[in-house]
């Protein structure tokens, strides 16, 4: 099922916020700031992280490079384990293949679904590596894109910035003149077979994305799905707010998100995202990367070569899960 979709490759022009009248802005402000309180309902983390994930095994629908793997296999080559407390998804780093061969990787998704929340990822290491598309995403298992899909982290192995974008089906614009410290790139949300843009916002945090993330240590990124909106955050290792880590998270004393598709007459947020598994995958080439490829050679020479993905890996300390109380 077409459920994986991606904008591809177009490449987008940042668009500046648009100005807002002063009571719309205010108006924005307390939806931003509204204080309520989370109770912990779910929680990804240690031994038991994969126990309650389902592994995907069918071809990558981005026409990435890669032969997902069952659990079991995945297992027995190291593809997924834990160590340490510290859960590792990752592509074969060890196998020289021949040409044309797909490469062993992984893609997950929760077995329990979500149509709202907080959710906090703790995520210390990212995937690097010529040819790596990296994402942690949400969708549902239904005809794409019509229960939506956000794209929370997001990039392709030379991105130096994060890319958070909403796919939905029509009716769907993310209204721009809010507070976010991104830069919107694209603001129409509904997505096709042939045109699979989405909403886009770019995160230009240095440490945001790759290399620079994982040499800070990682970071905390959390997602608050509510009745205002889709609002996404990202903090660097040391600027983690001492309520996240306590798990008293209280997102109205975060200051602005990153990204913010706001709830309203441009997309009723309730009708375009439904029933949403949590997804962690690594795909190779495929769709975008295929078409910014750069490394020398082609992707799927790239691909061939195990030493290109010793660093290819997700490391998650942990994924909480908080509805309001």
């Amino acid at each position: 099922m077409f459920t994986f979709i991606y904008f591809g490759f177009t490449l987008f022009l940042s668009l500046p916020l648009l100005s807002s009248a002063a009571p719309l802005r205010h108006r924005r402000s307390k939806m931003l700031n509204r204080r309520t309180t989370y109770t912990l309902s779910d929680t990804y983390e240690g031994d038991s992280f994969f126990d309650t994930w389902d592994f995907f095994t069918d071809t990558d629908p981005t026409e990435g490079y890669v032969a997902y793997q069952s659990r079991e296999n995945a297992t027995a080559m190291g593809l997924a384990k834990v160590e340490n407390g510290v859960a590792i998804i990752a592509v074969d780093s060890t196998s020289t293949l021949p040409s044309g061969t797909n490469r062993a990787s992984v893609r997950i998704s929760t077995q329990k679904t979500y149509n709202g929340g907080l959710f906090i990822y703790d995520v210390p290491f990212m995937p690097v590596g010529c040819g790596t598309w990296p994402a942690i995403w949400s969708t549902s298992t239904g005809t794409w894109p019509n229960d939506g899909e956000i794209d929370m982290i997001e990039g392709v192995h030379e991105s130096t910035e994060n890319q958070i974008t909403m796919h939905t089906n029509a009716g769907c614009t993310l209204a721009t003149g809010q507070a976010i410290t991104g830069t919107v790139s694209g603001t129409t949300c509904e997505s096709s077979d042939s045109n699979n843009n989405g909403c886009a916002t770019m995160d230009t945090t240095p440490s945001g994305w790759g290399t620079a993330f994982n040499a800070a240590g990682g970071g905390v990124f959390a997602k608050l799905w509510d009745d205002t909106g889709v609002k996404i955050w990202h903090f660097s290792r040391g600027n983690i707010p001492a309520d996240i880590t306590s798990k008293n998270p209280d997102p109205s004393t975060w200051g602005n998100p990153v990204s913010f598709l706001p709830s309203g007459d441009s997309c009723n947020v309730a009708e375009h995202f439904k029933d949403h598994s949590l997804i962690i995958n690594i795909t190779l080439c495929g769709q975008w990367v295929g078409a910014t490829f750069s490394c020398g050679g082609t992707c799927q020479s790239a691909v061939m070569d195990p030493s290109n993905f010793v660093d290819a890996q997700w490391k998650v300390n942990s994924i909480l899960v908080y509805q309001p109380s």
